[in-house]
């Protein structure tokens, strides 16, 4: 049964970065349960179907199938190892706000003021929300005016994704010098660590007139680097980018030089 293989991949994760992410998608290929390897392959299409998901996340999901189906066949717990078909892949996110979004944003969110300051450090940073929410003020050094983002007490803090080490512009140095400091954490509410603020945001989007996520911040700030000539490598290292391709994947199209000397050339 399928079911007996996911659980059993799920808890071989556990003590990986993944594990979250894979036992979210384990829980959500549920219709495949009582499926077995000889006649899952035409069960996926029926899952694609009923799955009321984008195109991105259901391929999230196959792949946490595939690599359980992969990792079961190498313990020899099954004698056969059926392929798994994908959607095509999604374009790249392009999604950003504007200066008017971004003030009605900061507008809403003054009720909160943890929500107020990961929003103000996100536009400011372009950083991840879990980058931000696990920022401690050892982090933040005020002498070198840099803001690593990386935490390398992290578990597994080298297969996690890339987090940028963040010069300070005068406006995050003052933000950040305004900020109370109550515990370790640079975003806290009453002196806790934030975690989650999902209701917060929610209220937020509705005061705003907005339907974004956080990651959206992130988006905003490449966009903006982007439209405004910031050269590429410099975008891809403040957002702790792995290759400058990916960068340029997402964000080179938003550049007003992008490709401007090549077709300096093509003039008839």
């Amino acid at each position: 049964m399928i079911e007996k293989i996911l659980n059993a991949y799920g808890t071989h994760l556990e003590s990986t970065v993944t594990h979250k992410r894979a036992i979210i998608a384990i829980r959500n290929l549920k219709p495949l349960y009582k499926c077995t390897t000889r006649n899952l392959s035409k069960h996926i299409a029926s899952y694609v179907q009923g799955r009321n998901a984008s195109a991105g996340t259901i391929n999230r999901e196959l792949s946490v199938l595939q690599a359980a189906l992969r990792w079961s066949f190498k313990q020899g717990d099954i004698d056969f190892l059926p392929s798994i078909s994908r959607l095509p892949s999604p374009p790249p996110r392009s999604k950003f706000l504007t200066e008017k979004q971004v003030k009605d944003l900061l507008n809403a969110a003054k009720s909160y003021p943890h929500v107020e300051a990961f929003t103000r450090i996100a536009l400011m940073t372009g950083q991840r929300l879990e980058a931000i929410l696990g920022l401690r003020w050892d982090q933040v050094d005020f002498q070198t005016g840099l803001v690593d983002f990386n935490d390398d007490s992290m578990p597994m803090a080298h297969r996690r994704k890339g987090r940028g080490i963040v010069p300070m512009s005068d406006a995050l140095r003052a933000f950040l010098s305004g900020l109370e400091r109550q515990g370790p954490y640079v975003v806290q509410n009453n002196g806790k660590r934030v975690r989650d603020f999902r209701a917060a945001w929610k209220t937020i989007m509705q005061e705003s007139g907005l339907d974004i996520t956080p990651h959206v911040l992130r988006h905003t700030v490449a966009t903006q680097l982007a439209q405004k000539n910031v050269p590429m490598p410099q975008i891809s290292r403040l957002l702790g980018h792995k290759s400058t391709a990916i960068t340029e994947r997402v964000y080179a199209k938003y550049s007003p030089e992008f490709c401007r000397q090549a077709v300096s050339h093509l003039n008839l």
